[in-house]
């Protein structure tokens, strides 16, 4: 197969989906070469089992159809149903629509608000855990701790996409977690004057 998805007199082929669950499965075997080699989905069993942030995407893109039972779900449809389970489906589509635009490889990671990037170009690449974080939403530093710790032992860089208001995407790399013992102000303050009085 080409590198470009079939072209069916001049216009590109939408391909069938069908929505089980909260997940999209695509059978076509064609689909499922062409999808999987992109990165989309897991292949299982001849078929490709997509997340619904994928599908709403694939979906956008004019890639698949999605029928439930029958009835064709726009792409609004999709997002609808991805709301009514998860308050921040768009937040998570809005990140994973910006980093496929830039040609990167996204798959959904472990939990919902992860999404796993692979950067490869001709002589080089980058594995990435992206963290979506909407603006002002505070995260602890066990927290940002554990997520550093889960991107070095997937052998990932972590990066968090703060998401603000208006939906502007800003990517920021973490590049090391300190774990500082705590250290009362007292102390701190007891420490500090012999300092100055010398």
């Amino acid at each position: 197969m080409s590198g470009v998805q079939e072209v069916k007199g001049g216009e590109a082929e939408v391909w069938r989906a069908e929505l089980r669950g909260r997940k999209v499965v695509v059978k076509d075997g064609a689909a499922v070469e062409f999808l999987a080699q992109r990165g989309y989905g897991i292949p299982r069993g001849g078929v490709l089992e997509l997340e619904l942030v994928e599908a709403a995407y694939l979906a956008s893109r004019g890639m698949i159809a999605v029928k439930d039972e029958g009835r064709r779900l726009s792409f609004i449809d999709l997002v609808e149903l991805g709301s009514r389970e998860d308050p921040d489906f768009w937040v998570k589509l809005n990140v994973y629509t910006d980093l496929r635009n830039r040609a990167l490889v996204v798959m959904p990671g472990v939990t919902s608000y992860e999404l796993l990037v692979d950067w490869k170009r001709r002589d080089s690449a980058r594995r990435f855990l992206v963290r979506i974080v909407k603006e002002g939403v505070r995260i602890s530093f066990a927290d940002l701790e554990e997520m550093h710790r889960r991107a070095l032992e997937s052998d990932r860089e972590l990066v968090l996409a703060i998401v603000d208001k208006e939906g502007v995407v800003t990517y920021y790399t973490v590049e090391g977690v300190a774990h500082v013992t705590s250290i009362s102000w007292e102390e701190d303050l007891e420490q500090a004057q012999p300092q100055q009085e010398g």
